[in-house]
Protein backbone atom coordinates (compact mmCIF):
# COMPACT_ATOMS: atom_id res chain seq x y z
CA UNK A 1 0.00 0.00 0.00
CA UNK A 2 1.07 3.64 0.29
CA UNK A 3 2.98 5.32 3.12
CA UNK A 4 1.31 8.64 2.22
CA UNK A 5 -1.81 10.19 3.73
CA UNK A 6 -4.86 10.03 1.50
CA UNK A 7 -4.88 13.82 1.05
CA UNK A 8 -1.31 13.68 -0.22
CA UNK A 9 -2.12 10.88 -2.64
CA UNK A 10 -5.05 12.92 -3.94
CA UNK A 11 -2.80 15.93 -4.47
CA UNK A 12 -0.24 13.82 -6.32
CA UNK A 13 -2.85 12.24 -8.59
CA UNK A 14 -4.10 15.71 -9.52
CA UNK A 15 -0.51 16.84 -10.04
CA UNK A 16 0.16 13.85 -12.27
CA UNK A 17 -2.85 14.22 -14.55
CA UNK A 18 -2.87 18.03 -14.69
CA UNK A 19 0.91 17.97 -15.07
CA UNK A 20 0.42 15.86 -18.19
CA UNK A 21 -2.01 18.41 -19.66
CA UNK A 22 0.09 21.46 -18.75
CA UNK A 23 3.31 19.94 -20.07
CA UNK A 24 1.48 19.04 -23.27
CA UNK A 25 0.10 22.58 -23.66
CA UNK A 26 3.44 24.24 -22.88
CA UNK A 27 5.46 22.05 -25.24
CA UNK A 28 3.22 22.87 -28.21
CA UNK A 29 5.23 26.10 -28.56
CA UNK A 30 8.05 24.21 -30.32
CA UNK A 31 6.50 20.91 -31.41
CA UNK A 32 8.16 19.67 -34.63
CA UNK A 33 10.76 22.46 -34.62
CA UNK A 34 14.47 21.75 -34.74
CA UNK A 35 16.52 22.98 -31.80
CA UNK A 36 18.04 25.66 -34.00
CA UNK A 37 14.67 27.08 -35.06
CA UNK A 38 13.27 26.91 -31.52
CA UNK A 39 16.22 28.90 -30.17
CA UNK A 40 15.96 31.45 -32.98
CA UNK A 41 12.35 32.09 -31.93
CA UNK A 42 12.69 31.90 -28.13
CA UNK A 43 16.38 32.27 -27.30
CA UNK A 44 16.84 30.67 -23.88
CA UNK A 45 13.35 31.68 -22.78
CA UNK A 46 11.13 32.12 -21.04
CA UNK A 47 8.15 31.28 -23.24
CA UNK A 48 4.94 33.00 -22.19
CA UNK A 49 2.34 30.72 -20.63
CA UNK A 50 -0.76 31.41 -18.61
CA UNK A 51 -0.35 34.98 -17.40
CA UNK A 52 3.43 34.66 -17.01
CA UNK A 53 5.50 36.92 -19.26
CA UNK A 54 7.88 35.67 -21.92
CA UNK A 55 8.26 35.34 -25.68
CA UNK A 56 4.79 34.82 -27.19
CA UNK A 57 4.22 31.46 -28.80
CA UNK A 58 5.11 31.65 -32.49
CA UNK A 59 1.87 31.53 -34.42
CA UNK A 60 1.39 29.35 -37.48
CA UNK A 61 -1.18 26.85 -38.73
CA UNK A 62 0.07 24.23 -36.26
CA UNK A 63 -0.13 26.51 -33.22
CA UNK A 64 -2.76 29.24 -33.84
CA UNK A 65 -3.41 31.74 -31.09
CA UNK A 66 -6.76 30.07 -30.35
CA UNK A 67 -4.82 26.97 -29.19
CA UNK A 68 -2.77 28.95 -26.67
CA UNK A 69 -2.73 27.29 -23.22
CA UNK A 70 -4.60 24.26 -24.59
CA UNK A 71 -3.55 20.62 -24.48
CA UNK A 72 -3.34 18.41 -27.58
CA UNK A 73 -3.96 14.81 -28.65
CA UNK A 74 -1.46 13.55 -26.05
CA UNK A 75 -3.78 14.52 -23.21
CA UNK A 76 -6.88 13.72 -25.28
CA UNK A 77 -5.79 10.09 -25.47
CA UNK A 78 -4.92 10.00 -21.77
CA UNK A 79 -8.46 11.23 -21.06
CA UNK A 80 -9.90 8.58 -23.38
CA UNK A 81 -8.07 5.95 -21.31
CA UNK A 82 -9.37 7.54 -18.10
CA UNK A 83 -12.93 7.41 -19.42
CA UNK A 84 -12.51 3.78 -20.43
CA UNK A 85 -11.30 2.83 -16.95
CA UNK A 86 -13.98 4.94 -15.32
CA UNK A 87 -16.71 3.13 -17.25
CA UNK A 88 -15.73 -0.42 -16.23
CA UNK A 89 -14.77 0.63 -12.67
CA UNK A 90 -13.04 -2.68 -11.98
CA UNK A 91 -9.45 -1.46 -12.10
CA UNK A 92 -8.78 -3.30 -15.36
CA UNK A 93 -7.88 -1.70 -18.68
CA UNK A 94 -10.04 -3.65 -21.12
CA UNK A 95 -8.36 -3.44 -24.56
CA UNK A 96 -11.55 -3.68 -26.62
CA UNK A 97 -13.25 -0.95 -24.61
CA UNK A 98 -10.22 1.33 -24.87
CA UNK A 99 -9.88 0.59 -28.60
CA UNK A 100 -13.49 1.57 -29.23
CA UNK A 101 -13.08 4.70 -27.08
CA UNK A 102 -10.09 5.70 -29.23
CA UNK A 103 -12.12 5.12 -32.38
CA UNK A 104 -14.90 7.25 -30.89
CA UNK A 105 -12.37 10.01 -30.20
CA UNK A 106 -11.08 9.79 -33.78
CA UNK A 107 -14.64 10.33 -35.06
CA UNK A 108 -16.01 12.74 -32.46
CA UNK A 109 -13.11 14.24 -30.50
CA UNK A 110 -13.48 15.03 -26.80
CA UNK A 111 -17.14 15.96 -27.11
CA UNK A 112 -17.30 17.46 -23.62
CA UNK A 113 -14.99 20.33 -24.59
CA UNK A 114 -15.64 20.51 -28.33
CA UNK A 115 -12.14 19.31 -29.22
CA UNK A 116 -11.67 18.44 -32.89
CA UNK A 117 -12.05 14.75 -33.85
CA UNK A 118 -8.73 12.92 -33.77
CA UNK A 119 -6.70 16.12 -33.57
CA UNK A 120 -2.98 15.47 -33.93
CA UNK A 121 -3.53 11.81 -34.80
CA UNK A 122 -0.12 10.22 -35.39
CA UNK A 123 0.81 7.91 -38.26
CA UNK A 124 1.08 4.73 -36.19
CA UNK A 125 -2.14 5.22 -34.24
CA UNK A 126 -3.99 6.23 -37.41
CA UNK A 127 -2.75 3.17 -39.27
CA UNK A 128 -3.82 0.82 -36.49
CA UNK A 129 -7.23 2.47 -36.09
CA UNK A 130 -7.92 1.87 -39.79
CA UNK A 131 -6.80 -1.78 -39.68
CA UNK A 132 -9.52 -4.33 -40.45
CA UNK A 133 -8.91 -6.21 -37.18
CA UNK A 134 -8.80 -3.21 -34.85
CA UNK A 135 -12.30 -3.36 -33.37
CA UNK A 136 -12.13 -7.07 -32.55
CA UNK A 137 -8.41 -7.70 -32.05
CA UNK A 138 -6.48 -4.45 -31.52
CA UNK A 139 -3.29 -6.18 -30.35
CA UNK A 140 -3.15 -8.16 -33.58
CA UNK A 141 -3.88 -5.02 -35.62
CA UNK A 142 -1.01 -3.18 -33.94
CA UNK A 143 1.37 -6.06 -34.56
CA UNK A 144 0.47 -6.34 -38.23
CA UNK A 145 1.02 -2.61 -38.78
CA UNK A 146 4.42 -2.87 -37.05
CA UNK A 147 5.27 -6.03 -38.97
CA UNK A 148 4.39 -4.51 -42.35
CA UNK A 149 6.61 -1.50 -41.56
CA UNK A 150 9.62 -3.78 -41.03
CA UNK A 151 9.32 -4.04 -37.23
CA UNK A 152 11.43 -0.93 -36.88
CA UNK A 153 8.96 1.75 -35.71
CA UNK A 154 9.01 2.54 -31.97
CA UNK A 155 7.11 5.85 -31.66
CA UNK A 156 6.05 7.54 -28.42
CA UNK A 157 2.27 7.37 -28.88
CA UNK A 158 1.85 4.75 -26.17
CA UNK A 159 3.91 6.49 -23.48
CA UNK A 160 2.34 9.94 -24.02
CA UNK A 161 -1.08 8.77 -22.76
CA UNK A 162 -0.06 6.31 -20.06
CA UNK A 163 -0.12 8.51 -16.93
CA UNK A 164 -3.55 7.32 -15.89
CA UNK A 165 -2.36 3.69 -16.01
CA UNK A 166 0.00 4.58 -13.16
CA UNK A 167 -2.88 6.01 -11.13
CA UNK A 168 -5.43 3.23 -11.57
CA UNK A 169 -4.82 0.64 -8.79
CA UNK A 170 -1.52 2.40 -8.02
CA UNK A 171 -1.10 0.24 -4.90
CA UNK A 172 -1.22 -2.98 -6.97
CA UNK A 173 1.89 -2.97 -9.17
CA UNK A 174 1.09 -6.18 -11.08
CA UNK A 175 -2.22 -4.59 -12.12
CA UNK A 176 -0.46 -1.34 -13.10
CA UNK A 177 1.96 -3.35 -15.26
CA UNK A 178 -0.75 -5.32 -17.04
CA UNK A 179 -2.90 -2.23 -17.62
CA UNK A 180 0.04 -0.32 -19.09
CA UNK A 181 0.93 -3.20 -21.41
CA UNK A 182 -2.69 -3.75 -22.47
CA UNK A 183 -3.15 -0.07 -23.29
CA UNK A 184 0.15 0.30 -25.12
CA UNK A 185 -0.27 -2.81 -27.24
CA UNK A 186 -3.58 -1.77 -28.78
CA UNK A 187 -1.66 0.62 -31.04
CA UNK A 188 2.06 -0.09 -30.49
CA UNK A 189 3.57 -3.55 -30.85
CA UNK A 190 7.26 -2.64 -30.57
CA UNK A 191 8.54 -3.74 -27.14
CA UNK A 192 10.39 -0.44 -26.78
CA UNK A 193 7.09 1.43 -26.95
CA UNK A 194 5.40 -0.99 -24.56
CA UNK A 195 8.23 -0.92 -22.01
CA UNK A 196 8.41 2.88 -22.17
CA UNK A 197 4.73 3.08 -21.23
CA UNK A 198 5.20 0.43 -18.55
CA UNK A 199 8.14 2.07 -16.74
CA UNK A 200 6.45 5.48 -16.86
CA UNK A 201 3.29 4.02 -15.29
CA UNK A 202 5.21 2.04 -12.66
CA UNK A 203 7.28 5.05 -11.60
CA UNK A 204 4.07 7.07 -11.17
CA UNK A 205 2.56 4.31 -9.06
CA UNK A 206 5.65 4.09 -6.86
CA UNK A 207 5.60 7.86 -6.31
CA UNK A 208 1.95 7.55 -5.25
CA UNK A 209 2.90 4.77 -2.85
CA UNK A 210 5.36 7.11 -1.15
CA UNK A 211 8.55 6.27 -3.00
CA UNK A 212 11.17 8.79 -3.96
CA UNK A 213 11.63 10.44 -0.55
CA UNK A 214 14.01 8.14 1.31
CA UNK A 215 16.61 5.97 -0.42
CA UNK A 216 17.05 3.53 2.46
CA UNK A 217 13.33 2.96 2.93
CA UNK A 218 12.75 2.53 -0.80
CA UNK A 219 15.55 0.01 -1.15
CA UNK A 220 14.04 -2.00 1.69
CA UNK A 221 10.64 -2.25 -0.01
CA UNK A 222 9.55 -5.07 -2.30
CA UNK A 223 7.54 -3.11 -4.83
CA UNK A 224 6.30 -6.08 -6.85
CA UNK A 225 6.87 -9.37 -5.03
CA UNK A 226 5.77 -11.36 -8.06
CA UNK A 227 8.92 -10.31 -9.93
CA UNK A 228 10.84 -12.87 -7.88
CA UNK A 229 8.82 -15.63 -9.57
CA UNK A 230 10.20 -16.94 -12.84
CA UNK A 231 6.70 -17.92 -13.98
CA UNK A 232 5.48 -14.33 -13.50
CA UNK A 233 8.29 -12.95 -15.63
CA UNK A 234 7.38 -15.50 -18.28
CA UNK A 235 3.74 -14.39 -18.10
CA UNK A 236 4.78 -10.82 -18.90
CA UNK A 237 7.02 -11.95 -21.73
CA UNK A 238 4.14 -14.01 -23.11
CA UNK A 239 1.88 -10.94 -22.85
CA UNK A 240 4.29 -9.11 -25.17
CA UNK A 241 3.72 -11.87 -27.74
CA UNK A 242 -0.08 -11.74 -27.65
CA UNK A 243 -1.47 -10.73 -31.00
CA UNK A 244 1.76 -11.63 -32.83
CA UNK A 245 2.38 -14.54 -35.20
CA UNK A 246 5.31 -15.87 -33.17
CA UNK A 247 3.43 -18.91 -31.92
CA UNK A 248 0.78 -19.26 -34.58
CA UNK A 249 -2.88 -19.22 -33.67
CA UNK A 250 -2.19 -19.38 -29.94
CA UNK A 251 -0.95 -15.79 -29.93
CA UNK A 252 -2.69 -14.29 -32.97
CA UNK A 253 -6.10 -14.22 -31.30
CA UNK A 254 -5.64 -13.48 -27.60
CA UNK A 255 -8.59 -13.69 -25.19
CA UNK A 256 -9.74 -10.28 -23.97
CA UNK A 257 -12.02 -11.46 -21.13
CA UNK A 258 -14.73 -8.87 -21.66
CA UNK A 259 -17.45 -8.51 -19.06
CA UNK A 260 -20.92 -6.94 -19.29
CA UNK A 261 -19.54 -3.95 -17.36
CA UNK A 262 -16.56 -3.53 -19.70
CA UNK A 263 -18.52 -3.56 -22.96
CA UNK A 264 -18.19 -0.24 -24.75
CA UNK A 265 -21.06 2.18 -24.21
CA UNK A 266 -21.11 5.16 -26.61
CA UNK A 267 -21.47 8.60 -25.13
CA UNK A 268 -24.74 10.48 -25.42
CA UNK A 269 -23.35 12.98 -27.91
CA UNK A 270 -26.45 15.19 -28.19
CA UNK A 271 -26.81 15.56 -24.43
CA UNK A 272 -23.10 16.26 -23.91
CA UNK A 273 -23.07 18.82 -26.72
CA UNK A 274 -26.12 20.56 -25.25
CA UNK A 275 -24.50 20.70 -21.81
CA UNK A 276 -21.29 22.07 -23.30
CA UNK A 277 -23.09 24.86 -25.14
CA UNK A 278 -25.01 25.78 -21.99
CA UNK A 279 -21.80 25.87 -19.99
CA UNK A 280 -20.06 28.07 -22.56
CA UNK A 281 -23.02 30.45 -22.76
CA UNK A 282 -23.08 30.83 -18.97
CA UNK A 283 -19.36 31.62 -19.03
CA UNK A 284 -19.82 34.29 -21.70
CA UNK A 285 -18.12 32.30 -24.44
CA UNK A 286 -14.88 30.41 -24.83
CA UNK A 287 -11.27 31.47 -25.05
CA UNK A 288 -11.39 30.78 -28.78
CA UNK A 289 -14.34 33.11 -29.36
CA UNK A 290 -12.23 36.20 -28.84
CA UNK A 291 -10.04 35.24 -31.82
CA UNK A 292 -12.74 34.51 -34.41
CA UNK A 293 -11.73 37.61 -36.39
CA UNK A 294 -7.99 37.01 -36.02
CA UNK A 295 -6.40 37.08 -39.50
CA UNK A 296 -3.10 35.66 -40.70
CA UNK A 297 -1.86 39.21 -41.27
CA UNK A 298 -1.87 39.64 -37.48
CA UNK A 299 0.24 36.56 -36.86
CA UNK A 300 3.46 37.30 -34.95
CA UNK A 301 2.85 41.04 -35.27
CA UNK A 302 5.27 43.17 -33.23
CA UNK A 303 7.08 40.04 -32.07
CA UNK A 304 9.95 41.10 -29.76
CA UNK A 305 13.55 40.66 -30.84
CA UNK A 306 15.18 37.59 -29.28
CA UNK A 307 18.00 38.26 -26.84
CA UNK A 308 19.68 35.69 -24.62
CA UNK A 309 19.33 35.97 -20.88
CA UNK A 310 22.68 36.10 -19.12
CA UNK A 311 21.05 34.33 -16.18
CA UNK A 312 18.13 31.92 -16.69
CA UNK A 313 17.16 32.17 -13.01
CA UNK A 314 18.38 28.79 -11.81
CA UNK A 315 21.34 26.50 -12.26
CA UNK A 316 19.64 24.51 -15.03
CA UNK A 317 18.68 20.94 -15.87
CA UNK A 318 22.22 19.65 -16.45
CA UNK A 319 23.78 21.30 -13.41
CA UNK A 320 21.18 20.90 -10.67
CA UNK A 321 22.03 17.23 -10.21
CA UNK A 322 20.04 14.09 -9.52
CA UNK A 323 17.85 13.86 -6.45
CA UNK A 324 19.17 10.81 -4.61
CA UNK A 325 15.81 9.33 -3.65
CA UNK A 326 13.96 10.05 -6.89
CA UNK A 327 16.92 8.84 -8.92
CA UNK A 328 17.25 5.64 -6.92
CA UNK A 329 13.54 4.93 -7.31
CA UNK A 330 13.66 5.49 -11.08
CA UNK A 331 16.68 3.20 -11.41
CA UNK A 332 14.85 0.48 -9.49
CA UNK A 333 11.98 0.56 -12.00
CA UNK A 334 14.29 0.16 -14.99
CA UNK A 335 16.26 -2.57 -13.23
CA UNK A 336 13.05 -4.47 -12.42
CA UNK A 337 11.56 -4.44 -15.92
CA UNK A 338 14.44 -4.30 -18.38
CA UNK A 339 14.24 -8.10 -18.67
CA UNK A 340 11.26 -7.55 -20.96
CA UNK A 341 13.59 -6.03 -23.54
CA UNK A 342 16.43 -8.44 -22.88
CA UNK A 343 14.37 -11.60 -23.27
CA UNK A 344 11.54 -10.79 -25.66
CA UNK A 345 11.15 -12.64 -28.95
CA UNK A 346 9.15 -9.76 -30.44
CA UNK A 347 12.02 -8.26 -32.41
CA UNK A 348 13.02 -7.27 -35.94
CA UNK A 349 15.72 -9.34 -37.66
CA UNK A 350 19.06 -8.89 -35.90
CA UNK A 351 21.82 -7.26 -37.87
CA UNK A 352 25.52 -8.07 -37.99
CA UNK A 353 25.12 -10.96 -35.60
CA UNK A 354 24.33 -8.79 -32.54
CA UNK A 355 21.23 -9.36 -30.46
CA UNK A 356 18.93 -6.37 -30.90
CA UNK A 357 17.55 -7.03 -27.41
CA UNK A 358 20.93 -6.12 -25.87
CA UNK A 359 21.08 -2.92 -27.93
CA UNK A 360 17.61 -1.94 -26.80
CA UNK A 361 18.36 -2.55 -23.14
CA UNK A 362 21.61 -0.57 -23.16
CA UNK A 363 19.91 2.27 -25.03
CA UNK A 364 17.01 2.42 -22.54
CA UNK A 365 19.40 2.72 -19.60
CA UNK A 366 21.62 5.32 -21.27
CA UNK A 367 18.67 7.48 -22.35
CA UNK A 368 16.81 7.34 -19.02
CA UNK A 369 19.98 8.26 -17.13
CA UNK A 370 22.01 10.42 -19.56
CA UNK A 371 25.03 12.50 -18.73
CA UNK A 372 23.27 15.58 -20.08
CA UNK A 373 20.11 16.55 -21.97
CA UNK A 374 22.08 17.01 -25.20
CA UNK A 375 22.76 13.27 -25.24
CA UNK A 376 19.06 12.72 -26.06
CA UNK A 377 19.15 14.93 -29.19
CA UNK A 378 15.52 15.88 -28.67
CA UNK A 379 15.38 18.21 -31.66
CA UNK A 380 17.03 15.87 -34.20
CA UNK A 381 14.49 15.88 -37.02
CA UNK A 382 15.01 12.27 -38.09
CA UNK A 383 13.99 10.75 -34.75
CA UNK A 384 11.95 13.26 -32.75
CA UNK A 385 9.15 10.80 -31.98
CA UNK A 386 11.33 7.92 -30.78
CA UNK A 387 9.86 6.45 -27.59
CA UNK A 388 13.18 6.19 -25.73
CA UNK A 389 13.74 9.94 -26.19
CA UNK A 390 10.38 10.63 -24.62
CA UNK A 391 10.72 8.33 -21.62
CA UNK A 392 14.40 9.33 -21.36
CA UNK A 393 13.70 13.05 -20.89
CA UNK A 394 10.75 12.17 -18.66
CA UNK A 395 12.98 10.18 -16.32
CA UNK A 396 15.82 12.69 -16.53
CA UNK A 397 13.57 15.63 -15.66
CA UNK A 398 11.59 13.82 -12.95
CA UNK A 399 14.75 12.90 -11.04
CA UNK A 400 16.32 16.39 -10.88
CA UNK A 401 16.95 18.16 -7.57
CA UNK A 402 15.21 21.38 -6.68
CA UNK A 403 17.61 24.31 -6.93
CA UNK A 404 18.31 25.38 -3.31
CA UNK A 405 19.37 28.92 -4.25
CA UNK A 406 17.91 30.08 -7.56
CA UNK A 407 18.75 33.61 -8.66
CA UNK A 408 15.08 34.30 -9.51
CA UNK A 409 12.37 33.40 -6.96
CA UNK A 410 10.04 31.87 -9.54
CA UNK A 411 12.53 29.00 -9.95
CA UNK A 412 12.49 28.00 -6.30
CA UNK A 413 10.86 24.89 -4.83
CA UNK A 414 8.80 22.34 -6.69
CA UNK A 415 6.98 24.91 -8.83
CA UNK A 416 10.30 26.42 -9.86
CA UNK A 417 11.72 23.04 -10.85
CA UNK A 418 8.62 22.30 -12.93
CA UNK A 419 8.89 25.72 -14.60
CA UNK A 420 12.59 25.50 -15.34
CA UNK A 421 12.45 21.98 -16.74
CA UNK A 422 9.51 22.79 -19.01
CA UNK A 423 11.30 25.85 -20.38
CA UNK A 424 14.55 24.08 -21.13
CA UNK A 425 13.02 20.92 -22.61
CA UNK A 426 10.61 22.92 -24.79
CA UNK A 427 13.41 25.08 -26.19
CA UNK A 428 15.06 21.88 -27.46
CA UNK A 429 12.13 21.47 -29.88
CA UNK A 430 11.36 18.10 -31.44
CA UNK A 431 8.25 16.36 -30.12
CA UNK A 432 8.20 18.87 -27.29
CA UNK A 433 4.55 18.58 -26.30
CA UNK A 434 4.84 14.81 -25.85
CA UNK A 435 8.18 15.06 -24.06
CA UNK A 436 6.76 17.67 -21.68
CA UNK A 437 3.49 15.78 -21.17
CA UNK A 438 5.33 12.67 -19.97
CA UNK A 439 7.78 14.67 -17.88
CA UNK A 440 4.90 16.73 -16.44
CA UNK A 441 2.99 13.62 -15.34
CA UNK A 442 6.06 12.18 -13.61
CA UNK A 443 6.92 15.47 -11.92
CA UNK A 444 3.31 15.93 -10.80
CA UNK A 445 3.26 12.45 -9.25
CA UNK A 446 6.49 13.24 -7.42
CA UNK A 447 5.90 16.86 -6.38
CA UNK A 448 2.11 17.05 -6.23
CA UNK A 449 -0.28 19.70 -7.49
CA UNK A 450 -0.11 22.26 -4.68
CA UNK A 451 3.45 23.56 -4.67
CA UNK A 452 4.43 21.42 -7.63
CA UNK A 453 2.90 23.25 -10.61
CA UNK A 454 3.02 27.04 -11.13
CA UNK A 455 -0.37 28.51 -10.24
CA UNK A 456 -0.36 31.02 -13.11
CA UNK A 457 0.00 28.09 -15.47
CA UNK A 458 -2.74 25.76 -14.26
CA UNK A 459 -5.26 28.54 -13.57
CA UNK A 460 -5.09 29.64 -17.20
CA UNK A 461 -5.22 26.21 -18.84
CA UNK A 462 -8.09 25.98 -21.34
CA UNK A 463 -10.98 23.73 -20.25
CA UNK A 464 -9.72 23.83 -16.65
CA UNK A 465 -13.14 23.54 -15.01
CA UNK A 466 -14.17 20.46 -16.98
CA UNK A 467 -10.74 18.89 -16.68
CA UNK A 468 -10.65 19.42 -12.90
CA UNK A 469 -14.15 17.98 -12.48
CA UNK A 470 -13.21 14.95 -14.57
CA UNK A 471 -9.99 14.34 -12.65
CA UNK A 472 -11.68 14.84 -9.27
CA UNK A 473 -14.48 12.41 -10.08
CA UNK A 474 -12.02 9.81 -11.29
CA UNK A 475 -9.75 10.31 -8.27
CA UNK A 476 -12.67 9.91 -5.87
CA UNK A 477 -13.41 6.49 -7.34
CA UNK A 478 -9.76 5.38 -7.31
CA UNK A 479 -9.30 6.44 -3.69
CA UNK A 480 -12.57 4.77 -2.67
CA UNK A 481 -11.22 1.53 -4.15
CA UNK A 482 -7.94 2.11 -2.32
CA UNK A 483 -9.68 2.62 1.02
CA UNK A 484 -11.67 -0.57 0.50
CA UNK A 485 -8.47 -2.51 -0.19
CA UNK A 486 -6.70 -1.09 2.88
CA UNK A 487 -9.61 -2.11 5.11
CA UNK A 488 -9.56 -5.70 3.88
CA UNK A 489 -5.84 -6.24 4.44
Amino acid sequence: MSTLATATIRDRIKGCLLGNAIGDAYGLATEFMTTRVAKELYGNGPIAFGTDPGYPVYEDHHRPIADRNDFTDDTDQMLVMLQSLHQSRDGILHPINFALRLAEWERRGIVEIGADPGRGLGFTVGSVLSHREFFDNPHRAAFEVWDMAGRDLAPNGAVMRTAVAGVERFWDEPRVVENAMAAAKITHADPRSVVSALISSVLISRFLRGGGSNVTEDQGRVWNPRLAQAEYQQELLSYLERGTNLQGDSTLDPPYNETPESRFKPKNYDMIEHQRLQREAAAGGTYRDQFKDHQWTDWNKDRPKVTLRADIGWVGIDNVGEDDAAGSLARSVVADYKFLLQQTHVVPPSQHGQRVQDQWTAELESMCFPQSMSQLRLGASESIGYTFKCIGIGYYGATRKQDPSPTAPEYGGGEGLFRGLMEQVTIEGGDADTNCAVMGSLLGARLGFQGGIPENWWRNLQHLDWLSETIDSYTNRVLADYETCTQTQ
